[in-house]
């Protein structure tokens, strides 16, 4: 059965959220670029805002997707490379969220990817 390899950089934590850097995945399956992205779109809304794919680069087996509207915090950006590498970054300051929000996204990714 494949396994989907996950890493965390996590700045702080409590016993109810905690301030998210990166989340990074990586699964020996290729997936479908594009259906992937779609489902990002789709599914991850509870981030603080919408998110929307910024750039497909068909040379590289890339897709780059941020928010659509960004916080004065920071805001997020998804690579997906090759249909098995995802990364989720805060770029400013890191994300607070939730441990049961954390949860949902580590699993809706995984099945995403």
């Amino acid at each position: 059965m494949d396994e989907i390899k996950v890493t965390t950089d996590i700045e702080a934590t409590d016993r109810l959220g905690m301030l998210l850097k990166r989340v990074q995945m990586e699964t020996p399956r290729k997936g479908d670029l594009r259906s992937q992205a779609a489902s990002i779109v789709e599914k991850i809304d509870y981030l603080g805002g919408e998110l929307k794919v910024i750039e497909v680069d068909g040379v590289s087996n890339a897709v780059q997707i941020r928010s659509k509207k960004p916080a004065p915090e920071g805001f997020i950006e998804i690579v997906l490379r090759e249909g098995r590498f995802l990364s989720l970054e805060r770029k400013g300051a890191p994300l607070h969220i939730s441990k049961t929000d954390f949860d949902k996204l580590i699993r809706d990714l995984k099945k995403i990817l």
